[in-house]
């Protein structure tokens, strides 16, 4: 009888350590920031809408007012709120904007130590596509403003510094005339480092060599782009833009090829 009654006796079963799972609980102030991030994303909170009072937020949510201003901590540090002082103060909504995402993807880059010419390979990865997507989609509209981003440059000819960043707007331009919102907002989070890097390396060949020729060439491709895209012929645009990307960066890799985006972000 022992026996068998031994035998009945369901084995142990041996978890193994896959089946051993810990689940995090989320503290109240992360499911509150959520809940109320998730709004703000939404609309339904609107840009320059104030937050419901301290009393009214605590008791909606059912938290203590330590768990509610670490949630509106949270939100602050991701720049959703900001908190106004005095009688009329309070946590005032702001909209998600790319000057966050900018921001923060700048940190990164300096963490990894990522390079100046990192950024301008991106670009010649993006930029003759776009060239090509811009002259079919949009020639009737895009080279008038091209044009004005070209007169800006051939102005700033004689101040390399300047005459740089005209050129890398005209660039960042033609990104983002392609209209698609996604290319958009990532190429735009590298905007400013790029006008900036190539502001400084027109600049730092200036003092080495003359580089008049060099920015001469320059004007006449950025016009002869603008032709492309103005006949509606996205092959020659493509052709004619990846040709000179690949020309500069050939002559670029003597001047600041080492440097850092922390190098200049740090200036």
């Amino acid at each position: 009888m022992t026996g068998r009654m031994a035998q009945s006796r369901p084995r142990s079963r041996v978890r193994s350590s896959e089946e051993r799972v810990k689940v995090r609980i989320p503290k109240a102030a992360e499911i509150v920031s959520k809940v109320l991030r998730d709004r703000i994303v939404r609309g339904q909170l609107k840009a320059g809408e104030a937050l419901a009072p301290e009393w009214e937020l605590m008791e909606r949510f059912g938290v203590s007012r330590p768990s509610l201003r670490e949630a509106i901590r949270i939100l602050e540090s991701e720049g959703l709120v900001s908190i106004q002082r005095g009688a009329r103060g309070g946590a005032i909504v702001h909209s998600p904007n790319a000057s966050m995402a900018t921001r923060y993807v700048g940190f990164v880059l300096q963490a990894n130590g990522t390079t100046l010419m990192d950024i301008y390979r991106v670009h010649m990865l993006v930029e003759p596509p776009a060239a090509r997507f811009v002259a079919e989609q949009f020639s009737k509209t895009a080279p008038a403003v091209l044009r004005e981003f070209h007169a800006e440059a051939r102005a700033k000819f004689d101040s390399d510094f300047d005459y740089g960043i005209a050129t890398a707007r005209f660039r960042n331009k033609l990104i983002e005339l392609t209209n698609l919102p996604t290319l958009m907002l990532l190429m735009g989070m590298l905007s400013e480092i790029f006008e900036r890097y190539w502001g400084t390396v027109t600049a730092a060949a200036g003092k080495e060599i003359d580089n008049a020729p060099a920015k001469r060439r320059g004007l006449k491709a950025l016009e002869k782009l603008i032709g492309y895209i103005e006949a509606g012929d996205g092959d020659g645009a493509e052709a004619h833009w990846r040709k000179h990307t690949l020309a500069v960066e050939k002559g670029m890799r003597n001047w600041l090829p080492a440097a850092k985006v922390m190098d200049l972000l740090d200036r």
